[in-house]
């Protein structure tokens, strides 16, 4: 286990394992991720092998601006007004992807959705920035258990992995980001986050 400062020094390793095909933990506003590489299917299956998660389940895009968003992804009105509110933050919006994204359609949902959000952390929007493409990024945890919201926590689920952590202390949110699907243009609750119904009840 490597454990790497969040400078610029440590955001440059991060960079670069990303780019060599590996993983690397990392934090976010809500909590710790797991993050690879969209177009390197090897180090995805690798999330899925450690989380000990179904491939069949979906990951999240995490982007570091609205302009690259659109990029992997179909805003329409409901989803545009929330990101006006919400983002960055932790709000996940599932959309309808673009026919021009080079991702393999294997991490795709069957309806051809995708789940993006742009984090309010500068970890992964540096990492993004430096990579210059998004990447694919899911909580840092054995499925079905808690997720990691302190790097204490990381490093106790994880202390037999040969993984690297960014340390990046505690998360702001220490909450999973809420999941909406707005691929009909209407507000469907799929996972309860940072962000309740109150929050989302004038959208």
């Amino acid at each position: 286990m490597e454990i790497i400062n969040s400078n610029t020094k440590g955001i440059k390793q991060a960079v670069k394992k990303i780019l060599d095909g590996e993983i690397i933990f990392i934090p976010t506003d809500t909590v710790y991720g797991i993050a690879a590489s969209p177009y390197n299917n090897k180090a995805i299956k690798k999330i899925f092998s450690i989380k000990k998660r179904s491939l069949s389940n979906s990951l999240v895009l995490l982007c570091s601006s609205y302009k690259m968003a659109k990029k992997y992804a179909i805003f329409n009105k409901i989803a545009n007004n929330l990101i006006k509110k919400f983002w960055p933050g932790p709000l996940t919006l599932i959309l309808k992807k673009t026919t021009n994204s080079k991702i393999s359609k294997k991490w795709f949902s069957k309806n051809n959705s995708i789940g993006i959000r742009i984090p309010d952390h500068d970890v992964p929007k540096k990492i993004i920035n430096k990579c210059n493409f998004p990447i694919f990024c899911t909580s840092a945890n054995i499925s079905g258990k808690k997720s990691c919201r302190d790097i204490k926590d990381v490093v106790k689920n994880f202390k037999n992995e040969k993984i690297t952590i960014i340390d990046g202390g505690k998360t702001k949110f220490r909450k999973e980001s809420t999941i909406i699907d707005v691929t009909e243009n209407k507000i469907k609750i799929l996972r309860k986050g940072y962000l309740n119904k109150k929050n989302l009840v004038n959208y």
